[in-house]
Protein backbone atom coordinates (compact mmCIF):
# COMPACT_ATOMS: atom_id res chain seq x y z
CA UNK A 1 0.00 0.00 0.00
CA UNK A 2 1.14 3.41 -0.91
CA UNK A 3 1.70 5.95 1.72
CA UNK A 4 0.60 9.06 -0.53
CA UNK A 5 -2.44 9.04 -3.18
CA UNK A 6 -2.14 11.74 -5.45
CA UNK A 7 -5.42 12.28 -7.64
CA UNK A 8 -5.35 14.54 -10.84
CA UNK A 9 -8.40 14.60 -12.54
CA UNK A 10 -7.81 15.66 -16.57
CA UNK A 11 -9.43 16.87 -19.31
CA UNK A 12 -7.74 17.73 -22.65
CA UNK A 13 -4.43 18.18 -20.41
CA UNK A 14 -2.29 17.64 -23.11
CA UNK A 15 -0.32 20.81 -22.67
CA UNK A 16 0.36 20.40 -18.47
CA UNK A 17 -0.20 16.61 -17.84
CA UNK A 18 3.11 16.21 -17.66
CA UNK A 19 4.88 18.62 -15.97
CA UNK A 20 2.20 18.21 -13.45
CA UNK A 21 2.48 14.50 -13.26
CA UNK A 22 6.30 14.29 -13.47
CA UNK A 23 5.79 16.91 -10.19
CA UNK A 24 4.58 13.70 -8.30
CA UNK A 25 7.10 11.10 -9.65
CA UNK A 26 9.68 13.33 -8.67
CA UNK A 27 9.11 14.08 -5.09
CA UNK A 28 11.86 13.23 -2.96
CA UNK A 29 9.21 10.97 -0.93
CA UNK A 30 9.23 7.59 -3.27
CA UNK A 31 6.06 5.82 -1.52
CA UNK A 32 3.45 7.68 -3.76
CA UNK A 33 0.78 6.58 -6.10
CA UNK A 34 -0.56 8.92 -8.83
CA UNK A 35 -3.47 8.30 -10.57
CA UNK A 36 -4.88 10.57 -12.89
CA UNK A 37 -8.66 10.39 -13.91
CA UNK A 38 -8.95 11.26 -17.65
CA UNK A 39 -12.38 12.67 -17.90
CA UNK A 40 -13.03 12.02 -21.45
CA UNK A 41 -10.27 13.73 -22.93
CA UNK A 42 -10.07 14.34 -27.44
CA UNK A 43 -6.42 15.25 -27.54
CA UNK A 44 -3.15 12.76 -26.90
CA UNK A 45 -3.45 12.98 -23.11
CA UNK A 46 -3.18 9.71 -23.13
CA UNK A 47 -0.92 9.44 -25.33
CA UNK A 48 1.37 11.34 -23.61
CA UNK A 49 1.07 10.05 -20.44
CA UNK A 50 1.77 6.30 -21.66
CA UNK A 51 5.18 7.27 -22.65
CA UNK A 52 5.92 7.88 -18.45
CA UNK A 53 7.47 4.28 -18.07
CA UNK A 54 6.63 4.62 -14.24
CA UNK A 55 4.85 1.84 -12.39
CA UNK A 56 3.30 4.60 -9.69
CA UNK A 57 1.58 6.15 -12.90
CA UNK A 58 -1.93 4.80 -12.47
CA UNK A 59 -4.07 5.94 -15.58
CA UNK A 60 -7.69 5.47 -15.84
CA UNK A 61 -10.25 7.01 -18.68
CA UNK A 62 -13.71 7.37 -18.21
CA UNK A 63 -16.85 8.93 -19.85
CA UNK A 64 -17.17 12.63 -19.54
CA UNK A 65 -18.57 13.47 -15.92
CA UNK A 66 -17.12 16.62 -14.87
CA UNK A 67 -13.99 17.29 -12.32
CA UNK A 68 -15.96 15.98 -9.12
CA UNK A 69 -17.30 12.57 -11.00
CA UNK A 70 -13.28 12.32 -11.62
CA UNK A 71 -12.20 13.10 -8.20
CA UNK A 72 -14.68 10.61 -6.73
CA UNK A 73 -13.72 8.00 -9.06
CA UNK A 74 -9.81 8.91 -7.87
CA UNK A 75 -10.60 8.39 -4.50
CA UNK A 76 -12.83 5.46 -5.37
CA UNK A 77 -8.98 4.13 -6.35
CA UNK A 78 -6.68 5.30 -4.17
CA UNK A 79 -5.25 3.07 -2.05
CA UNK A 80 -2.54 5.08 0.02
CA UNK A 81 -2.67 6.08 3.21
CA UNK A 82 -3.02 9.72 2.65
CA UNK A 83 -5.30 11.32 0.02
CA UNK A 84 -3.38 14.60 -1.77
CA UNK A 85 -5.52 16.57 -4.85
CA UNK A 86 -3.89 18.23 -7.73
CA UNK A 87 -5.39 19.62 -10.90
CA UNK A 88 -3.85 18.70 -14.02
CA UNK A 89 -1.90 22.53 -14.86
CA UNK A 90 -0.57 22.85 -12.05
CA UNK A 91 2.49 21.17 -10.12
CA UNK A 92 4.69 20.68 -6.62
CA UNK A 93 8.19 21.26 -5.07
CA UNK A 94 9.77 18.27 -5.01
CA UNK A 95 9.87 18.49 -1.30
CA UNK A 96 6.24 18.93 -0.86
CA UNK A 97 4.99 15.20 0.12
CA UNK A 98 8.03 14.88 2.24
CA UNK A 99 7.24 18.00 4.24
CA UNK A 100 4.11 17.58 4.28
CA UNK A 101 3.37 13.64 5.43
CA UNK A 102 6.47 14.51 8.34
CA UNK A 103 3.93 17.29 9.63
CA UNK A 104 1.07 14.96 9.37
CA UNK A 105 3.56 12.18 11.75
CA UNK A 106 5.19 14.17 13.70
CA UNK A 107 2.37 16.09 15.13
CA UNK A 108 -0.09 13.12 14.71
CA UNK A 109 -2.85 14.97 12.75
CA UNK A 110 -5.40 14.11 10.33
CA UNK A 111 -5.28 17.26 8.06
CA UNK A 112 -2.31 19.30 7.12
CA UNK A 113 -2.62 22.97 5.60
CA UNK A 114 0.14 24.65 3.89
CA UNK A 115 0.73 28.14 2.14
CA UNK A 116 1.27 28.12 -1.82
CA UNK A 117 2.89 29.57 -4.92
CA UNK A 118 0.05 31.59 -6.87
CA UNK A 119 2.02 31.49 -10.35
CA UNK A 120 1.39 33.90 -13.31
CA UNK A 121 3.69 32.93 -16.49
CA UNK A 122 5.80 31.63 -14.52
CA UNK A 123 6.20 34.35 -12.03
CA UNK A 124 5.99 32.53 -8.30
CA UNK A 125 4.57 34.62 -5.51
CA UNK A 126 4.07 33.11 -2.11
CA UNK A 127 0.42 33.31 0.01
CA UNK A 128 0.49 31.65 3.47
CA UNK A 129 -1.93 32.68 6.39
CA UNK A 130 0.00 31.75 9.00
CA UNK A 131 3.84 32.62 10.16
CA UNK A 132 4.85 29.68 12.25
CA UNK A 133 3.58 25.65 12.17
CA UNK A 134 0.18 25.73 14.31
CA UNK A 135 -1.89 22.79 15.39
CA UNK A 136 -5.58 22.86 16.15
CA UNK A 137 -8.42 21.75 16.75
CA UNK A 138 -11.32 21.30 14.70
CA UNK A 139 -13.42 23.95 16.35
CA UNK A 140 -10.39 26.45 16.27
CA UNK A 141 -9.94 25.02 12.82
CA UNK A 142 -13.64 25.91 11.77
CA UNK A 143 -14.20 29.22 13.79
CA UNK A 144 -10.67 30.29 11.22
CA UNK A 145 -12.89 29.04 7.97
CA UNK A 146 -15.92 31.00 9.45
CA UNK A 147 -14.54 34.20 9.44
CA UNK A 148 -12.72 34.29 6.20
CA UNK A 149 -15.13 31.79 3.95
CA UNK A 150 -13.80 33.01 0.59
CA UNK A 151 -9.69 32.85 1.47
CA UNK A 152 -8.76 30.35 -0.79
CA UNK A 153 -6.27 28.65 1.98
CA UNK A 154 -9.30 27.71 3.52
CA UNK A 155 -11.60 26.90 1.21
CA UNK A 156 -9.32 24.93 -1.75
CA UNK A 157 -8.46 21.36 -1.85
CA UNK A 158 -4.72 21.59 -3.21
CA UNK A 159 -2.82 22.67 -0.60
CA UNK A 160 -3.98 19.89 1.57
CA UNK A 161 -3.15 16.53 2.66
CA UNK A 162 -5.54 14.05 4.66
CA UNK A 163 -6.02 10.99 6.33
CA UNK A 164 -7.55 9.00 3.68
CA UNK A 165 -10.47 7.86 6.42
CA UNK A 166 -11.29 11.93 6.16
CA UNK A 167 -12.68 10.50 2.82
CA UNK A 168 -14.35 7.36 3.62
CA UNK A 169 -17.60 9.06 3.79
CA UNK A 170 -17.62 12.00 1.79
CA UNK A 171 -17.54 12.50 -2.19
CA UNK A 172 -17.60 15.50 -3.77
CA UNK A 173 -21.23 17.25 -5.40
CA UNK A 174 -21.56 16.08 -9.26
CA UNK A 175 -23.14 19.11 -11.14
CA UNK A 176 -21.22 21.93 -8.86
CA UNK A 177 -18.42 24.28 -9.60
CA UNK A 178 -17.17 25.31 -6.85
CA UNK A 179 -16.88 21.55 -5.46
CA UNK A 180 -13.72 22.81 -2.89
CA UNK A 181 -15.88 25.07 -1.51
CA UNK A 182 -18.69 22.21 -0.98
CA UNK A 183 -16.64 19.87 0.58
CA UNK A 184 -14.02 20.85 2.18
CA UNK A 185 -15.94 21.91 5.75
CA UNK A 186 -17.72 18.71 6.34
CA UNK A 187 -13.91 17.44 5.88
CA UNK A 188 -12.90 19.57 9.29
CA UNK A 189 -15.78 17.54 10.36
CA UNK A 190 -13.57 14.08 9.87
CA UNK A 191 -10.23 15.68 11.12
CA UNK A 192 -9.94 15.65 14.66
CA UNK A 193 -6.45 17.70 14.73
CA UNK A 194 -5.17 19.93 12.23
CA UNK A 195 -1.31 21.08 11.65
CA UNK A 196 -0.95 24.66 9.71
CA UNK A 197 2.05 24.89 7.90
CA UNK A 198 3.73 28.13 6.88
CA UNK A 199 5.71 27.30 4.07
CA UNK A 200 4.42 26.94 0.14
CA UNK A 201 4.55 23.80 -1.75
CA UNK A 202 2.11 23.99 -4.28
CA UNK A 203 2.13 25.81 -7.33
CA UNK A 204 -1.53 27.08 -8.59
CA UNK A 205 -1.55 28.50 -11.94
CA UNK A 206 -4.10 31.17 -12.69
CA UNK A 207 -5.72 30.25 -15.62
CA UNK A 208 -7.77 33.26 -17.23
CA UNK A 209 -9.96 30.73 -19.51
CA UNK A 210 -10.21 28.17 -17.23
CA UNK A 211 -13.84 27.42 -15.63
CA UNK A 212 -13.19 29.62 -12.54
CA UNK A 213 -13.20 32.41 -14.92
CA UNK A 214 -15.68 31.08 -17.26
CA UNK A 215 -19.41 31.01 -16.78
CA UNK A 216 -18.80 33.45 -13.83
CA UNK A 217 -22.65 33.62 -12.80
CA UNK A 218 -23.16 30.24 -12.06
CA UNK A 219 -19.63 30.14 -10.47
CA UNK A 220 -21.01 32.94 -8.06
CA UNK A 221 -24.41 31.10 -7.37
CA UNK A 222 -22.57 28.05 -6.74
CA UNK A 223 -19.99 29.69 -4.54
CA UNK A 224 -22.76 31.69 -2.50
CA UNK A 225 -24.88 28.41 -1.75
CA UNK A 226 -21.72 26.81 -0.89
CA UNK A 227 -20.83 29.27 1.49
CA UNK A 228 -24.44 29.44 2.71
CA UNK A 229 -24.09 25.65 3.93
CA UNK A 230 -20.73 26.63 5.25
CA UNK A 231 -21.87 29.01 7.65
CA UNK A 232 -24.85 26.52 8.66
CA UNK A 233 -22.78 23.87 8.79
CA UNK A 234 -20.48 25.78 11.24
CA UNK A 235 -22.42 27.27 13.11
CA UNK A 236 -24.65 23.94 14.17
CA UNK A 237 -21.72 21.65 15.03
CA UNK A 238 -19.07 24.12 16.61
CA UNK A 239 -20.78 27.07 18.27
CA UNK A 240 -18.98 30.21 19.41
Amino acid sequence: MPTVSVIIPAYNAARTILRCVNSVLEQSFKDVECIVIDDGSSDNTAEILGGIGDERLRYIYKENGGVSSSRNRGLDEAKGEYICFMDADDYQSDQALSQLVSAMRMNDVDLVVAGFYRVVDDKLAAKSYFKKECVMSRKEYASKMSKKPAEYYFGVLWNKLYKRECWSKLRFPVGKICEDAFTTYQLVHNAGRIVQVPEAFYCYRIRPQSIMTSAFSIKRMDEEEAWRANYQFVKKHYPA
